[in-house]
């Protein structure tokens, strides 16, 4: 400095002096969020995406109830709070350099798991077009031969394609009863005239009927409640009442049983009409095990029982002593399995759900009454 001109260091000191304040200024941008510590970064980040600064730690009254003072206020961070000695400008810069570091690999973190999530999707749905060509296309034109092929029950264990649901189901369960639309009409005919005559006439004498059509109603307005399909004024709730009037007079041996209503709720879900609800329905309950449940029958519930308990004990011995062994829980069999076995896995408190118990109806659909003790156990 010695050696310029007086001009050279009035000059030198000038441009010092807006350096200085042009620093100054740009720090309290860095503060205030207005800029980033550093151009290029600015730049990148704008360009890829928009991080913003954490806000100015102010006081918090619980720790520091005092008003902040000016010449505090000048010093507050953004990375510090503001009851603890000030942070170094460079600390503060560098700090804030990595929280934007950070937060740019958290967002292209949080995009890179969109993409893939999305991809997967795609490929899941790639996965179920292709297994619904394969039952549409392959198994159901050709379904004696197809069913008996070992990849075939590889299928409806991955689970059967939604729009096939319907169709695979019905063949499925078969028609062992010889049932037709007819019946349905008929059966539910038979129904509604008993209705009116209660209606008309309080003198007629038909208590069981009158029972059965009382329950029916109380049990469909508490069917699926979240879905909201089956109660009154819902899209399904007057085929679910119909279907299960006409098989209560259909099988007038047995009347209306409790559980009768989930396992039709969901055949009128999956089916595309209530006579195959009901036609399905009757050779579904018409298997032993539903029917053991259905007709109340104590040998062959017992049966049941005894072949889940030998299951049970030959895969969870611990769990099986610990549930029916005298000298611990001592639980009867009845408690336990009762509601699985008469809902099919629908109860309203120990069910599956819809979306789950359908996986398990489209193997039970096959594989009978064995799917049904092997889904109890686990």
């Amino acid at each position: 400095m010695s050696e310029l001109s007086e001009e050279a260091k009035m000059l030198t000191e000038v441009l010092e002096t807006r350096v200085g304040e042009s620093e100054k200024l740009y720090e309290a941008a860095v503060q205030s969020g207005l800029a980033s510590a550093r151009p290029s970064i600015e730049k990148n980040s704008r360009s890829k995406t928009s991080v913003e600064l954490p806000p100015l730690r102010v006081n918090n009254v619980m720790i520091d109830p005092l008003p902040i003072s000016k010449e505090k206020e000048k010093v507050l961070s953004r990375t510090r709070p503001s009851w603890l000695p000030p942070k170094d400008q460079k600390e503060e810069r560098k700090h804030l350099k990595e929280y934007q570091r950070i937060m740019e690999l958290s967002l292209e973190s949080e995009k890179k798991r969109a993409a893939r999530a999305a991809v997967q999707e795609c490929e899941d749905d790639n996965t179920r077009n292709t297994l619904q060509r394969i039952w549409e296309e392959h198994v159901l034109p050709n379904w004696d031969q197809a069913t008996r092929e070992p990849r075939t029950r590889e299928l409806w264990w991955r689970g059967i394609a939604p729009r096939s649901r319907a169709k695979v189901w019905q063949k499925a369960v078969g028609n062992d009863l010889a049932l037709r639309e007819d019946s349905f009409t008929k059966a539910l005919q038979r129904a509604k005239e008993t209705e009116t005559r209660f209606a008309t006439n309080r003198d007629v004498e038909l208590p069981k009927e009158k029972a059965w059509f009382d329950a029916i109603r109380r049990d469909v307005h508490a069917t699926f409640p979240e879905l909201k399909i089956f109660q009154g004024g819902g899209p399904l709730h007057d085929g679910l009442v119909d279907v299960l009037m006409a098989y209560s007079m259909y099988r007038s041996d047995v009347g209306y049983s409790h559980g009768t209503h989930l396992l039709a709720a969901l055949l009128l879900v999956v089916l595309p009409s209530a006579h195959a609800t009901f036609i399905t329905l009757a050779n579904l309950l018409n298997r032993p095990l539903p029917l053991a449940f259905l007709t109340g029958d104590p040998a062959a519930c017992a049966k049941v029982y005894s072949l889940v308990f030998a299951l049970l004990e030959h895969k969870y011995p611990r769990l099986h002593a610990h549930l029916f062994s005298p000298d611990e829980l001592d639980i009867h069999p009845h408690e336990v399995f009762e509601p699985m076995l008469r809902s099919m896995f629908l109860g309203p408190d120990e069910g599956l759900g819809i979306e789950a118990a359908s996986r398990v109806w489209d193997v039970m659909v096959f594989d009978g009454d064995a799917a049904v003790v092997r889904t109890v156990v686990g």
